[in-house]
């Protein structure tokens, strides 16, 4: 997948027919990349790395990769990078790698990606329907399943384990105090005396969820890193901070912010039939919506104090803001 002789490109510039006829040697063997046409891609939706779409003909017919090139020494590190290197089928729909590398002495990065070019772009703004939302839910069991107590997981020191929360008191407090002043006329009934007592969340979830068996989670969850094949096929985007933990830390974001409330049991059910046809071992609903409940414990906490700070600019972050704070 990586050809360690090939220069990490710095910019767009650096990406030639001869740096693609290298980088592609054994997925397009014959394609001379000539002409070359060059898109960038998904500036709206403010990925922090430079995305671009290279199209050429190959005897006739279109073909296309999805370049990604970022800076390491930035929030992404070289996460998505060290995911592609070791994970080569993760069980869920992601693109397929053809080549990786990351330079640490310029401290850049490459990834050429396979392109899915008619896919429907998800949009965090905006709620699943339940054939999709059911969609993603089956994706992510077939992911979560697969690497259920994988040994390989122990292994990978680069990979964070997320299973333990621990935040004190004063973390809670400072948070909360601006957190209410900026958007507190917004709260009311449970999430007010909940937000109110946030402290000891930590206590909760972590004996919630202290039984669940760590799998392979996606760091990033949320809807503008999945797109969608054929309309309703989930592909899972943007590996940069792949984690282990518990499966309900990526299950309670379907269930409480991407799909509509009124589906939960359908969502829920789907994941459940799916996990419990792929797994080696059965998840029991019962066992599984107590440990939703410290999810949700943890996913209520960044909803809230984990955004207290945040102070964004552009018009979609803003829209983004205002969106999670009338989900709550």
């Amino acid at each position: 997948m990586a050809n360690p002789n090939l220069p990490v490109p710095s910019s767009e510039t650096d990406i030639t027919p001869t740096w693609l006829r290298a980088a592609l040697a054994s997925a397009f063997p014959a394609a001379t990349f000539v002409p070359l046409e060059a898109q960038r891609i998904g500036e709206a939706y403010g990925f922090a790395s430079r995305i671009v779409r290279y199209r050429w003909q190959d005897h006739g017919t279109s073909q296309s990769v999805v370049v990604k090139l970022w800076d390491t020494d930035g929030n992404a590190g070289i996460g998505e990078a060290l995911f592609y290197q070791t994970f080569r089928d993760v069980g869920a729909r992601v693109p397929r790698c053809f080549h990786s590398g990351v330079d640490a002495a310029t401290q850049k990065a490459v990834l050429v990606l396979e392109d899915v070019p008619d896919a429907l772009q998800g949009d965090v703004l905006e709620q699943l329907d339940l054939e999709r939302a059911q969609a993603v839910a089956r994706n992510l069991a077939r992911l979560h399943a697969t690497w259920l107590d994988h040994p390989t997981l122990a292994e990978l020191p680069w990979l964070p384990d997320v299973s333990m929360w621990e935040r004190d008191a004063a973390w809670f407090d400072s948070r909360r105090t601006l957190f209410l002043q900026r958007f507190g006329d917004h709260l009311h009934g449970v999430s007010r005396m909940l937000l109110d007592r946030l402290e000891h969340a930590p206590r909760v979830a972590n004996a919630r969820l202290s039984s669940a068996p760590t799998t392979l989670l996606h760091g990033d969850f949320h809807l503008d890193n999945i797109i969608f094949e054929q309309q309703t096929e989930p592909v899972l985007l943007d590996w940069s901070r792949p984690l282990k933990g518990p499966a309900a830390l990526n299950v309670a974001h379907i269930l409480f912010v991407m799909g509509a409330l009124q589906h939960f049991d359908a969502i829920l059910a789907s994941y459940l039939d799916e996990f419990n046809r792929v797994a080696a071992q059965p998840l029991h609903k019962e066992v599984f919506e107590q440990q939703l409940g410290g999810a949700l414990l943890r996913e209520f906490a960044a909803s809230t104090c984990g955004i207290a700070r945040w102070q964004p600019t552009l018009p979609r972050a803003v829209a983004m803001l205002d969106a999670g704070i009338k989900h709550l």
